[in-house]
């Protein structure tokens, strides 16, 4: 208009103006798209980034792990597992642009599954199996490997002290326990009340067995130092 200052602002265009001006109102849709594509491409970057620190300090805190042990440890994989999950919904967000800024907010905050402490209760096994399934589900966890390692950072108590026996038989390549399958049916054959009772009276039998043996050898022993011994005498 004649005499407008250019730098003043410029009101926003009515329905009917844009309707009137259709090749204004392409070229505003295609800044805004190109003003869209920019960001998303900015956020597939930072993303990039942040996974790649996230894998460093992965690796950081399996060394510490490792060196030291330890419950801070044990919060420190928490915490990066996390980071992983919040990273790991960043991307579906930004591969789903447009989205609601607020909806996206709400489904980045998943609740944590409660932890298991080792309770002998069918209901409670079950409640933490069937949390952990949906706690993979809701946070986009795929890989067996990540399912394993993030479901044992929710066990306490004994549960903790079961896992760490069968991790050290793991790292001994006497047992496998690397799928959440074989992870969820050795937790419900340790903890399940009937699978208890067998597990007590297998430990005793193989108590007695290791006992009969030590006297076996022990009179064996004793018979060929010249002092026989009978198996069972004190």
């Amino acid at each position: 208009m004649p005499g407008q200052d250019p730098e003043s602002p410029r009101h926003a265009a009515s329905p009917s103006e844009r309707a009137a001006n259709p090749e204004d109102e392409n070229s505003r849709l295609t800044d805004l798209v190109m003003n869209l594509e920019e960001k998303v491409s900015s956020l597939e970057t930072e993303i990039t980034v942040l996974n790649s620190e996230l894998g460093e300090y992965r690796q950081v805190v399996q060394e510490m792990a490792s060196a030291f042990g330890g419950g801070g440890i044990a919060d420190m994989r928490r915490e990066v597992e996390q980071m992983s999950i919040q990273i790991g919904l960043l991307q579906r967000e930004v591969s789903n642009v447009p989205v609601v800024a607020h909806d996206a907010g709400a489904r980045l905050r998943i609740p944590e599954p409660k932890a298991y402490g080792g309770a002998r209760d069918a209901k409670e096994v079950e409640n933490f199996l069937f949390d952990m399934e949906q706690y993979f589900l809701d946070a986009n966890v795929e890989d067996e490997a990540r399912k394993v390692s993030t479901a044992t950072m929710y066990l306490t108590g004994y549960a903790k002290l079961w896992w760490r026996t069968k991790y050290a038989e793991i790292q001994a390549n006497r047992v496998r326990l690397d799928t959440w399958d074989l992870l969820r049916e050795a937790i419900r054959e340790q903890f399940f009340p009937e699978n208890v009772e067998y597990n007590a009276r297998r430990g005793i039998a193989e108590v007695g067995a290791y006992r009969l043996r030590a006297g076996l050898c022990e009179n064996l022993l004793g018979a060929g130092a010249g002092y026989p011994r009978h198996v069972g005498e004190g």
